[in-house]
């Protein structure tokens, strides 16, 4: 798609939008309406700023202080700017009914406010809101619209948190959230939205992404298990190792499997880089790594999770070692997935 006159490109995801230049709109509102937009915002900020750092000479003054407050202040209004905008807009309501999606036709119920997190801060919207009697749910088609539906965080507030959870723990990435970004989300709601990104990205990945194709001659199987605890309910009718014979840990099996075809300065096979693939799960050891369904546990759950790092590891292979002191013997990996390896222990 071209980019017109008067718009510029954004880049979100891989995909390329054109934002509409307002640069000559602004320019005309500020200088043609007594009370435009900008001109508003700028007074309000500029007075604030003065209020922050009063008359006299600026010797002896914070200065971090003072930038972090007109930060805070200047995100402040900017969120109500854009609040009030969206909020004067009704254009979410154009008539007494609309689809649902069980089928069935939603009421009209009014308009309700919802506190969202954005970039700017806490923003409260008012939104249509329609109630469906057959399967007695309701939604906003606004919060669809800005991409709210399925989440607190706007759209800018949750990519935030998906890098910052990607990189340190969920405790550390709300403290960054905090201090860099102004924005308060507790350590539970950065894990709920990471993992539902997380979730997501997989999804996407396993319908859009194309394997590689298979050049590696050897490949090598690691696989080893260690117990990690879980909640009481995971450990109901499981026998352990404390005083009692109840169990507190549940055994989380992990297989590795990566190619190796370059040779270190000694001539040993050494990992290719980026060539590893993990598969991680807490199942019993009494099925066989074929079967596409697993045996429930006591509290009825039965998923396995995988978890790929980096790369998947180049397949073809007609063979599969051990790495030394792995306590693992050679084996060859199953051919359909070659991540999964047998389980042992």
């Amino acid at each position: 798609m071209p980019a017109s006159a008067g718009s510029h490109p954004r880049t979100d995801g891989g995909q390329r939008h054109y934002l509409p230049d307002t640069t000559e709109s602004r320019h005309t509102r500020s200088d043609g309406e007594k009370g435009g937009l900008q001109a508003q915002i700028t007074a309000e900020i500029a007075a604030e700023v003065e209020h922050l750092i009063g008359e006299g000479t600026l010797d002896g003054f914070d200065f971090e202080a003072v930038e972090t407050a007109a930060r805070q202040m200047a995100l402040r209004v900017a969120g109500q700017a854009v609040a009030q905008r969206l909020n004067a807009d009704h254009s979410d309501e154009p008539g007494p009914w609309r689809p649902c999606g069980c089928g069935a036709e939603a009421r009209y119920a009014g308009r309700r406010p919802r506190t969202i997190t954005t970039a700017l801060g806490p923003m409260t919207i008012d939104r249509a809101w329609y109630h469906c009697e057959r399967c007695q749910e309701g939604f906003a088609p606004r919060d669809r619209t800005l991409g709210l539906d399925s989440s607190s965080l706007s759209p800018a507030a949750l990519r935030m948190t998906g890098i910052s959870a990607a990189c340190v723990s969920f405790a550390e990435a709300s403290g960054l959230l905090q201090e860099l970004a102004g924005l308060a989300i507790e350590p539970k709601l950065v894990e709920r939205q990471a993992e539902a990104l997380g979730r997501a990205i997989a999804d996407d990945e396993r319908q859009v992404i194309e394997p590689e194709p298979s050049d590696a001659h050897t490949l090598y199987l690691g696989l080893d298990g260690t117990g990690v605890p879980v909640r009481k309910t995971e450990t109901q009718g499981r026998k352990g190792k404390q005083p009692d014979g109840s169990a507190k840990t549940r055994e989380a099996k992990l297989a590795a499997l990566w190619s190796a075809d370059s040779r270190d300065k000694h001539g040993n096979p050494a990992r290719d880089p980026d060539s590893v693939s993990y598969n991680a799960a807490i199942e019993t050891a009494a099925i066989h790594d074929t079967e596409t369904e697993l045996l429930p546990s006591p509290n009825g759950s039965s998923a396995r999770s995988s978890a790929d790092a980096s790369t998947k590891p180049r397949a073809g292979s007609s063979s599969a070692t051990a790495p030394p002191g792995s306590g693992t013997s050679p084996t060859k990996p199953p051919p359909s997935p070659p991540w999964i390896a047998s389980s042992t222990s």
